[in-house]
């Protein structure tokens, strides 16, 4: 292994192979560094007895919309989406609501339910749809913009654009309600599908997000084979242009040589050097321990220092059975066929509850929560040797999850109300013979994942001033940081995570700009149009 090469990489993770991989393809040597013994960061599937249990992210929420599944071809690597018909169940006592993927369909059950929410219901998607087709998923694959210039953008472009502005001084809570639904839960079951993942729905200034969330859940994929499998096709890409993938390689400092980042000390004591380094660590990592506070300016250094990781985390558990999938009685077909299956929701009240319970250290109770059967899509994630004892499934519950509990003494005992619960509702579980269990708490993410500090699946908490220009800091927003050849490209930078690749996508443009070379890539449609439309600035 040569000790020099044009750019070093920190973190094999979604954003690192995706920089990586862009930067290969223009002609740089490119080196990606992994602590883990395999590349691919929170895109894990684990397999244990021929089932493969995705632990950590799953769903994908835009899939073959993110710029990199075409320009790296990842679908010739075996990146397959999978895109249920029937997106979402939530489950009542007395009947259920089914979202789909068509929405006309999900209007017909919005009908059937709540007649009087029908309208509400349709306005509210237009209006999430068109938000996020014009101007948010576009601005996820720019850098971003300066916030008084964008709210300047916004407001010259019509009235979708004056209600963009309003909605950056809402809570999600503020956003959904405005509607007017007339049943609660109908409100609640879309502020769930807002909250699902950690954003607090009264969290202030954080209204402009509710759109994408809401929006995209009900247009969710999975990754044919496991997420696993979105990180082996990155990292086939960025080897098919000749980039490397070091794993269990730990990098203890980044060297510093004349007021510029030359390379990194392994912990085993090796150099590597190259002319630029770029991290997909968090703001702590990269600013508190692997660089010397005397090389960058205080204000970098204090903002790493008071960087809020997420208020919440997930508990993941994942059972793999020989049995039917779930089948949940006295409910439509559709509910059996849904990727999601939400319980525990009936009002408002229920989804603020969850969520402050998980910020208040309060112990979950398995019975809120979303629970799927992802080998109904996903064939390959079920063990077919085991076929002669029966059917083969994989289950999986998840729910929002505080970091500061014992969870080696409450994770089994959560798994098991999970279960149970579940079982309430689809009573063939009962009969369920549970081959394989996978328990996976935020202690869990943080240990394999250390970059997820306090299990924060985002790398830092969701709020106003850490989104968009001051992600991490006004200082490194725009992917490069104040010490010469050292970039950020973590989810801790905009448009943050979610394995939606933004971060890695953009900083390949900024460095690829800085070190001269040739950037391959066209620019998205949609951006081209946001442009267009006013939304966004030239490049």
């Amino acid at each position: 292994m040569s000790n020099q090469t044009d750019v070093l990489i920190l973190g094999a993770g979604p954003n690192g192979l995706t920089c990586g991989a862009y930067l290969a393809k223009s002609g740089a040597n490119v080196k990606v560094i992994e602590k883990n013994v395999e590349s691919g960061g929170g895109l894990m599937t684990q397999e244990l007895s021929g089932f493969k249990l995705n632990s950590h992210a799953i769903y994908m929420l835009l899939s073959e919309l993110m710029p990199p599944y075409k320009d790296l071809e990842l679908e010739k690597f075996g990146v397959k989406f999978v895109r249920p018909e029937v997106q979402s169940a939530f489950l009542y006592d007395d009947s259920s609501l089914v979202f789909y993927s068509d929405i006309n369909k999900t209007l017909d059950s919005v009908r059937s339910f709540s007649p009087q929410d029908v309208e509400p219901f349709a306005n509210l998607y237009d209006n999430f749809k068109r938000a996020s087709d014009e101007f948010i998923i576009p601005a996820t694959y720019v850098g971003p913009v300066d916030p008084l210039e964008q709210i300047e953008m916004l407001e010259h472009c019509g009235e979708l654009g004056k209600w963009l502005n309003e909605l950056a001084e809402l809570t999600p809570r503020e956003v959904i309600a405005d509607y007017g639904f007339k049943d609660e839960r109908v409100e609640s079951a879309l502020l769930y599908l807002a909250s699902m993942f950690g954003l607090d729905p009264d969290g202030g200034g954080m209204g402009f997000l509710t759109p994408i969330y809401v929006y995209r859940l009900m247009q969710t994929s999975l990754v044919n084979g496991g997420t696993h499998q979105m990180a082996s096709g990155l990292r086939r890409a960025l080897e098919r242009y000749g980039g490397q993938v070091i794993t269990a390689a730990e990098v203890k400092e980044i060297i510093v040589e004349n007021n510029r980042a030359t390379g990194v000390k392994l912990d085993d004591g090796t150099l590597l050097y190259a002319d630029t380094v770029i991290s997909t660590l968090n703001p702590t990592q990269n600013f508190k321990e692997l660089l010397d506070d005397s090389v960058m300016p205080k204000i970098v250094t204090e903002s790493a220092e008071e960087w809020e990781y997420d208020e919440t985390s997930l508990f993941v558990m994942n059972w793999g059975i020989v049995g039917s999938p779930p089948k949940y009685d006295n409910r439509p077909d559709d509910v059996n066929k849904a990727l999601n299956v939400v319980f525990g929701i009936n009002s408002v009240a229920d989804v603020t509850g969850h969520f402050e319970g998980a910020t208040n250290n309060r112990v979950p109770d398995g019975k809120v929560g979303h629970v799927s059967c992802p080998s109904i899509y996903d064939s390959l994630s079920a063990a077919n040797h085991l076929n002669e004892y029966g059917n083969c499934e994989v289950l999986r519950f998840e729910c929002l999850a505080p970091y500061d509990i014992n969870w080696s003494q409450h994770k089994n005992e959560l798994a098991k109300s999970a279960f149970d619960t579940w079982s309430h509702y689809a009573t063939n579980l009962k009969k369920a013979n549970i081959r394989v269990e996978l328990p996976w708490s935020p202690h869990d993410i943080e240990r394999h994942l250390p970059t997820m500090k306090r299990g924060a699946i985002k790398h830092g908490a969701y709020i106003s001033i850490q989104m968009g220009y001051n992600r991490p800091n006004m200082e490194c927003s725009s992917y490069k940081t104040p010490l010469e050849g050292f970039y950020v490209a973590g989810a801790s930078t905009h448009p943050g995570g979610m394995v939606i690749l933004g971060a890695g996508y953009n900083a390949a443009k900024v460095v690829a700009q800085d070190m001269g070379l040739n950037i391959w890539w066209e620019t998205p449609d949609m951006v081209k149009k946001a442009v267009e439309d006013g939304y966004l600035p030239e490049a």
